[in-house]
């Protein structure tokens, strides 16, 4: 009878957390502290806008002055996971609405230039300490419990995957929930997708029971780590399911397909289908199961038809990260300053050519293009605008450099640590080129480099330009190189 109550709780309190998480009204959040080592360094934390494709979004810029201490207050309407990069550390931490946290910050020990130019590297993930908040506060309570569940998951996984023993997954939860009985709701939700995972070691059909017992009529917790960790796991392989339904149709649409995903009796609820979906199409993507092209239209459909909110933004992210940096689309953004202090953008070479690189000045192969780029800005100076984005950490050695070359005459921008865009742009490696036509839409992605033949291919790609601008405007757009 207890169980059977506490389960029934656990279902209202989930409805409520999600309701909440929707509609919360914003409450005052203070971080403060005294962190000498970050003197007069600006801090920004972020967050996960989902857990998919891990799309990361701007939370707070906290600057802290030059005696080391800071204090910032800002308005949230729901628990958040929030983090920061520090140096060679990732602090996180739960920040919830209503409350202060005075925060401890690790030791600062900065990237080296590899580091920061390496897209695989990834920082050591610490919980912040928080001096201000004792053990039965949310951090400290998750922080404690994933270490006793991944103790006994550890220790025991083998033994439950090989017997099947649920009476031993009864009672290891048992065990833990004696241990951390605390029932607050977003807690409550953290163990329950936790135990989801000691369960689905014991299950022999696992995508059956777990969706049922797990799932099944609760809400989708869109902003909840551990919901995502298991979602992900349960549902990993449905999309080949699908395949065999829908995806071989030409004439599949996003309606028919969520239609399909809501007649398995445990996948009726909206929320849970559409988040099914969802996840279907951005596996079906990156495991090759469906073309490209089926995808992108898909989820185009889907950020526009969906009915949850967090699954359109979700779809919007997912299809904007798939076509970024595809031949035809819209080249991303940016506004950095050159090395005479003025802000440019993409908007201010609007109407020419623009072949963009990014480069470092220690790099050999950056130096051997920079030697070759003046004769091709020499020859095609009328139509093609050259930005050159240098990557180095300091700017009055990057600004040297440019003045000792008196021949590199053309624009340079100095990225100033943006690290939006070394990922807008997919910068793994240096040089990278790409080249943009006058509407602002990439036509070479990447580019070839000035010693591959760029000469010839730039050539072709303006030929093609003029030859549609003369088929929309034949009197207009007539010239002397030919149409």
């Amino acid at each position: 009878m207890k169980s059977t109550f506490r389960r029934f709780c656990f279902i209202i309190s989930g409805i409520l957390l999600a309701s909440s998480s929707l509609n919360g009204q914003p409450k005052e959040v203070r971080i403060f502290g005294h962190a000498p080592e970050y003197s007069k360094m600006a801090i920004v934390f972020e967050y996960y806008q989902n857990f998919l494709n891990y799309d990361k979004k701007e939370l707070i810029t906290v600057q802290i002055n030059e005696e080391g201490n800071f204090n910032f207050s800002f308005p949230l309407n729901k628990i958040t996971y929030a983090f920061s990069d520090l140096g060679r550390f990732r602090g996180f931490l739960y920040l919830e609405p209503g409350q202060e946290y005075e925060l401890e910050l690790p030791p600062f020990e900065p990237l080296t230039q590899s580091e920061k130019l390496n897209p695989f590297y990834q920082p050591e993930e610490i919980l912040l300490g928080i001096a201000n908040k004792d053990g039965n506060s949310l951090n400290p309570l998750i922080r404690d419990f994933n270490r006793a569940f991944d103790y006994q998951f550890n220790t025991n996984a083998l033994k439950l995957l090989t017997t099947k023993n649920k009476q031993l997954t009864s009672t290891i939860i048992d065990s833990l929930e004696m241990r951390f009985p605390d029932e607050k709701d977003f807690f409550q939700a953290h163990k329950h997708f936790k135990y989801a995972r000691l369960a689905m070691l014991t299950s022999r059909n696992p995508e059956k029971e777990i969706i049922g017992k797990y799932f099944y009529n609760r809400p989708v917790y869109f902003s909840l780590p551990a919901y995502w960790h298991t979602f992900k796991d349960v549902f990993s392989g449905y999309e080949r399911q699908l395949k065999k339904k829908l995806f071989k149709s030409d004439s599949l649409n996003i309606q028919s397909l969520i239609s399909s995903i809501q007649s398995d009796t445990l996948i009726k609820k909206t929320d849970l289908a559409e988040a099914v979906a969802v996840f279907s199409l951005h596996r079906s993507y990156h495991e090759k199961v469906i073309p490209e092209k089926t995808a992108l239209k898909l989820l185009n459909q889907l950020k526009s038809q969906a009915s949850i909110p967090e699954v359109k933004a979700i779809a919007s992210s997912l299809y904007s990260k798939i076509s970024a940096l595809r031949t035809g689309m819209p080249a991303p953004e940016f506004t950095l300053y050159n090395f005479e202090g003025e802000d440019k953008s993409l908007e201010d070479y609007k109407g020419k050519f623009v072949y963009i690189n990014f480069c470092h000045t220690d790099n050999y192969a950056c130096q051997r293009d920079l030697r070759l780029l003046p004769k091709l800005h020499e020859t095609f100076k009328r139509d093609l605008e050259i930005v050159t984005i240098i990557i180095n950490n300091d700017f009055e050695e990057a600004k040297n450099f440019i003045e000792a070359h008196k021949n590199l005459n053309w624009e340079f921008l100095f990225f100033g640590m943006k690290a939006n865009i070394i990922k807008d742009y997919n910068v793994r490696a240096v040089p990278l080129y790409y080249l943009i036509n006058p509407d602002g839409q990439l036509v070479l992605s990447p580019a070839p480099s000035p010693n591959e033949n760029f000469h010839d291919r730039f050539i072709e790609k303006y030929r093609d330009y003029r030859r549609q601008l003369q088929r929309k405007n034949p009197r207009e757009n007539r010239s002397i190189f030919g149409p």
